[in-house]
């Protein structure tokens, strides 16, 4: 005898609704924060046209215990412990399904997942998209780069478009179509696609 169906638990129900969301965020949103699928294999060093002149050095954030917004300097001045607690919630993270104009642990495109947790541990009040954030704080080089740097990458060339955040040891989480994940900075894709770094916080 056919078994009757069984009716979708509430947090399947949830997880189809999220799904949808993003599909048709993705579709309404003509402008996302990044790209994450790219063509080619020609890097592309962009410091020149986001140069240091033309670079934004203060950011609004949000006081601890405090409803109004105030312009702080970049890099911003952390403590070791929110550093720390940026690396538990990238962990927390790891996983988290690609969304397109994603920024919440629902789903994250690439630039929604440094918003979320940006303004989660460090109560920064940052742009939307990559492009608008690879405009933010001093340029760092390469090889100096710390934990919490901002790494930013490009595929035509001409704009950026995917941001990830230097964890040490060469890598990088960011939001990729496969999900939130950590990936190596010289492997051989990410390498060829590498623009610059940005520093929006510091301990020192």
């Amino acid at each position: 005898m056919q078994q009757p169906s069984r009716l979708a638990s509430p947090r399947s129900l949830h997880g189809r609704t999220a799904l949808l969301l993003c599909t048709i965020i993705g579709m309404v949103i003509g402008v996302t924060g990044c790209q994450s699928t790219w063509s080619g294999s020609t890097g592309y060093r962009m410091e020149s046209k986001y140069s240091l002149k033309n670079r934004k050095s203060h950011i609004s954030c949000h006081p601890e215990g405090s409803r109004f917004a105030v312009t702080c300097p970049l890099p911003l001045k952390v403590s070791a412990q929110s550093l720390d607690q940026l690396f538990s919630s990238i962990d927390q993270s790891l996983g988290t399904r690609y969304c397109y104009g994603g920024a919440s642990p629902d789903g994250f495109d690439c630039s929604g997942l440094v918003l979320y947790l940006y303004g989660k541990n460090f109560r920064m009040i940052l742009p939307r998209t990559a492009s608008e954030l690879a405009a933010l704080g001093p340029i760092v080089p390469k090889s100096s780069l710390r934990p919490g740097d901002l790494v930013f990458f490009s595929n035509a060339g001409s704009i950026i478009d995917h941001v990830g955040i230097f964890v040490g040891h060469e890598s990088f989480a960011h939001a990729a179509r496969a999900g939130v994940k950590l990936s190596h900075l010289y492997e051989r894709y990410y390498d060829s696609h590498y623009a610059f770094a940005a520093r929006l916080i510091t301990t020192e």
